[in-house]
């Protein structure tokens, strides 16, 4: 019999119509068991050739499989590409409606939850059990992100309002010589900065971020001090509020590096 490659490139001179389908369909089978034996790039590119040749049985599926695949590498528009061709081609198709929970994986990961909930919603309405129960779960997570993504928002927001306070109230003084309190704070962040080194790249990009939150913070609050030189209950609202300032970009900053479910795992269970 020949092989499934020779049936498919010489086509119907030699073979109906139903031999060919039956190639190609052998052919996208075969590529994905081969996937991890080749670059992704290339099996992406014979899995598209086969679908543009013509019909075969899991024509739909492939179309899927491609932009899945193209998801899962991180090609969010590659995968939408795909997803709307499925959509034309096969509406209604159980692949159909598993490329909506793609759709919303992509919304999510660019952290448009809004969009992601819109799709994660049309899916609670597929016809396939296992997509509207994954819908839920999705949905789930969904809501969950964007309230810390809300919350974010509103302590970027927060801290940064204390900081042009900081800011305003201390236009008058003088960053020289710094303030006392930016010479006792500074060392202590470079350390930090220093030993970020060895942490992993999300941990450390937070870690930087606080640091150089916390150095303009110290900057702003020690001006501030030495402009109005306040009082002891003074300096206690003042010191609260740039605990409170110094909290917000601590969130801001894990939450930019999407460790909050880490950090939140690390208080429940303690550190190994």
């Amino acid at each position: 019999m020949p092989h499934p490659t020779a049936i498919i490139s010489r086509g119907s001179d030699i073979a109906p119509p139903e031999v060919v389908a039956a190639a190609r369909e052998d052919r996208f089978l075969d590529l994905l068991r081969t996937y991890p034996e080749r670059p992704p790039s290339d099996t992406f590119r014979q899995v598209a050739q086969l679908i543009d040749e013509g019909p075969f049985a899991e024509r739909d599926r492939a179309e899927y499989w491609i932009g899945s695949a193209r998801l899962a590498a991180g090609d969010r528009a590659g995968a939408r590409v795909w997803f709307g061709r499925l959509a034309r081609d096969y509406p209604g198709s159980v692949w159909e409606e598993r490329s909506w929970l793609g759709l919303g994986d992509a919304a999510a990961q660019e952290r448009d939850y809004g969009g992601a909930l819109s799709w994660y919603r049309k899916a609670g309405s597929a016809g396939d059990a296992a997509v509207r129960e994954l819908a839920r779960i999705n949905t789930g997570q969904a809501l969950l992100l964007r309230r810390r993504q809300r919350i974010a928002w509103a302590a970027g927001l927060f801290g940064l309002t204390i900081a042009v306070f900081f800011g305003w109230t201390g236009r008058r003084a003088s960053l020289r010589p710094l303030p006392p309190e930016t010479h006792i704070v500074l060392p202590v962040l470079a350390v930090l900065a220093v030993l970020s080194v060895k942490v992993d790249p999300a941990p450390r990009r937070a870690i930087l971020e606080l640091c150089a939150g916390g150095a303009v913070l110290s900057l702003l609050s020690g001006m501030r001090l030495s402009a109005l030189k306040p009082r002891l209950p003074a300096r206690a609202v003042h010191a609260a509020l740039a605990l409170a300032a110094l909290a917000c970009l601590a969130y801001v900053a894990v939450y930019r590096g999407d460790l909050i479910g880490m950090v939140q795992e690390t208080f429940r269970t303690g550190p190994e």
